[in-house]
């Protein structure tokens, strides 16, 4: 991945990385929780070879400043499209696994035209919400109580062990970890307990923008459940299913880079 970088988006300090070329298709990739846009070092070289890249750290994930107001799918959705323009990059193709799916699929119910596809996966992004385990209860549970008594570096490492087949590099587990010190993980909850008011806000059968949906069939937290409903509804999309858990994009991430290579290249126009 290119060199860390920081700009100043919506008054905010956002950590970015960038690979701009001369190619003729461009994507915004948003982070992961609870990682960063070092997640997508796996997939970076061989997206890089074919497509310009931007990766941001959205709002109160990975390295980049928070703002309450922003922490929600609809509000987010909306800092994003103020991204695009910072980054000048015309009609992208967002990526957006984990919690930028339910932001991706805003910005394509809200605003067309600034984006050529969506790429999602691996979130709770239908409503009645579908999920297990601890994200359960991160969603649904009023306090929180129980899981602050594990603590936010103990939830983040378990999560981190389910990635079984991807050797996590340590420094990117520190920056995982670092990058949610000091309460923001916990001020991330808030952008999970706000998913049952927003996500009842898709309208997904009238969104008419391609919809590339990955998931790992053996999610323990984001049900593959999600997936299915998405590619019942979507007028245009693609459903993938790859062998892995929550961290598709990591832990088969071969295949995930050949999937959005195909699909950012020309695929989208078929779905």
């Amino acid at each position: 991945m290119n060199k860390l970088q920081t700009t100043t988006i919506d008054n905010l300090e956002i950590r970015y990385a960038s690979n701009q070329g001369n190619f003729a298709e461009s994507i915004l990739l948003l982070s992961p929780l609870p990682e960063s846009i070092r997640a997508f070092e796996p997939i970076w070289n061989k997206l890089s070879s074919r497509f310009n890249l931007v990766a941001i750290d959205l709002p109160g994930f990975g390295k980049s400043q928070s703002r309450q107001d922003l922490l929600a799918p609809i509000a987010l959705s909306e800092f994003v499209i103020k991204a695009i323009d910072h980054f000048n990059l015309g009609a992208v193709h967002i990526v957006g696994p984990d919690v930028g799916s339910s932001v991706a699929l805003f910005v394509a119910q809200h605003h067309p035209e600034k984006i050529k596809s969506a790429t999602v996966g691996s979130a709770a992004c239908v409503f009645p919400i579908q999920a297990a385990g601890i994200l359960t209860g991160m969603i649904l549970d009023p306090n929180l109580d129980d899981l602050k008594k594990l603590g936010s570096k103990a939830i983040v490492n378990g999560s981190l062990a389910t990635m079984t087949q991807y050797p996590l590099p340590e420094d990117v587990r520190e920056d995982y970890l670092s990058s949610y010190e000091d309460g923001r993980f916990w001020d991330t909850m808030l952008f999970l307990k706000q998913l049952p008011v927003d996500l009842p806000k898709l309208d997904f059968e009238n969104i008419q923008i391609p919809v590339s949906i990955i998931w790992g069939k053996n999610d323990p937290l984001a049900i593959l459940k999600n997936g299915e409903i998405l590619h019942q509804l979507l007028p245009r999309n693609e459903f993938n299913i790859l062998d892995s858990g929550h961290y598709a994009w990591e832990d088969t991430h071969e295949e995930y880079a050949e999937i959005l290579t195909r699909w950012v290249g020309a695929g989208y126009l078929e779905a």
